[in-house]
């Protein structure tokens, strides 16, 4: 891939930072490209250590990236405002450990990201809409953010294009699919890679399956991360109707577009590799430690259905040659409901977790945030229908909007 950065660093203005606003532009990077950032942090460049650090914290590269990152973030937040921004998201779900204890602290969270936001950071303001349409931790208030987008839009039509992108997913909460639509056509023609799988998974929602699949073909062909999860989903039983030659070429087409969406770090293709490595689908072999493998890569990206069912398989069943404590299983149900806050099998478990050391660990959050989402009658054991649901695939519909930071929030 060609270099963004030609020779020295470009100048530290609205364009640089705008490289930095999502995942997707992020992992466009080149790798001269990370190395001139990584250079450039070291020597102090507050705006070279956000960015930099916006890599390590989008891609996860080598344990102990997120606390780099951290480190990165703090150094650099009275200065860069988005890195301030950033900052608050580690706070918000639980990902710090050196410069805040390692516990989620939404307040604090919120109280950073409006400082964000009063000091310009536009990556605060996305944040920011994106939690108050779909009410993570607030009051859900689509309407509201919807009229503040279309305002900001009218005002500066120069604005990133990521706000179209923003504008439909509060349309989509309120049910206007076409003015939805219009708003991801428009953030495309701007050349926002996002909005091509969220179009396409609209499309298919409205059972219009061809528009969905040109849109994801057209993303593919774009290098847009969404869409490396095309046909991933098929149904086992329509694969094994195609003719041998055609379900070879199917699977290899399958298998290089999950791994090269893999390396630029989309989670929902780690979670595919797992399930065709697990069950043996798609013309994959069952092989459970390469599936495992690729489940833990996905806990590393932070893809929500990657937590969750590592959480249930270790629920249920464990990680091959590995050993795993009571702690460790209230720590991962612990993680996914932290970004999945109202999810019913993380609330359930974390619900029923009696592990000492963990209740004290984590006795003020757990009080704090989550008793006030579990049930008023808890759920017995006995009387839960959990542990009875037949496992399904995960709709990739359902979680394709990601927070545009790599974080995975339950807006669905």
């Amino acid at each position: 891939m060609k270099a963004l950065f030609e020779g020295n660093l470009p100048p530290h203005d609205k364009q640089f930072l705008r490289q930095f606003l999502t995942k997707e532009r992020v992992m466009q990077l080149a790798d001269d490209d990370i190395e001139k950032l990584h250079q450039a942090s070291e020597m102090g460049d507050a705006y070279a250590q956000y960015a930099y650090g916006r890599w390590l914290y989008l891609y996860n590269p080598y344990d102990g990236a997120l606390a780099d990152a951290e480190k990165l973030f703090f150094a650099s937040k009275d200065i860069v405002p988005d890195s301030l921004a950033v900052y608050a998201q580690m706070l918000r779900y639980g990902e710090t450990e050196i410069t805040h204890p390692s516990a989620i602290d939404i307040e604090k969270s919120q109280q950073m990201t409006e400082e964000a936001i009063s000091r310009g950071s536009e990556l605060g303001a996305l944040n920011w809409a994106r939690h108050h349409i779909f009410g993570n931790f607030c009051q859900a208030e689509p309407a509201q953010i919807a009229e503040e987008i279309e305002q900001r839009l009218r005002n500066h039509p120069d604005s990133d294009p990521s706000w179209y992108n923003m504008l439909a997913y509060a349309y989509e909460e309120l049910d206007r699919q076409d003015d939805a639509i219009q708003s991801y056509e428009k953030a495309i023609a701007q050349g926002e890679l996002n909005a091509y799988s969220n179009l396409a998974f609209l499309y298919m929602k409205r059972g219009n399956m061809a528009l969905y699949e040109e849109y994801m073909e057209e993303g593919l062909e774009k290098r847009a991360g969404g869409c490396y999860i095309y046909q991933a989903d098929i149904n086992d039983e329509d694969f094994d109707e195609l003719p041998e030659a055609e379900q070879q070429q199917l699977h290899q087409t399958i298998d290089e577009r999950l791994r090269l969406g893999l390396k630029k770090g989309e989670g929902l293709c780690a979670y595919y590799l797992w399930l065709h490595n697990y069950y043996g689908g798609l013309g994959y072999t069952e092989d459970t430690t390469m599936a495992f493998s690729y489940l833990k890569r996905g806990v590393q990206l932070t893809c929500t259905a990657c937590i969750t069912q590592m959480a249930m398989e270790v629920q249920d069943y464990g990680i091959p040659s590995q050993t795993i404590t009571a702690t460790d299983k209230a720590e991962l149900w612990l993680k996914a409901a932290r970004y999945a806050p109202y999810n019913e099998e993380a609330l359930y478990y974390l619900q029923h977790v009696n592990d000492p050391a963990f209740l004290l660990k984590h006795k003020e959050e757990l009080e704090r945030y989550w008793q006030p989402l579990f049930p008023q009658e808890p759920i017995s054991p006995e009387s839960s229908t959990i542990d009875s649901k037949p496992w399904t695939p995960i709709d990739p519909s359902d979680i394709i909007k990601d927070d545009d930071d790599g974080r995975y929030d339950a807006w669905a």
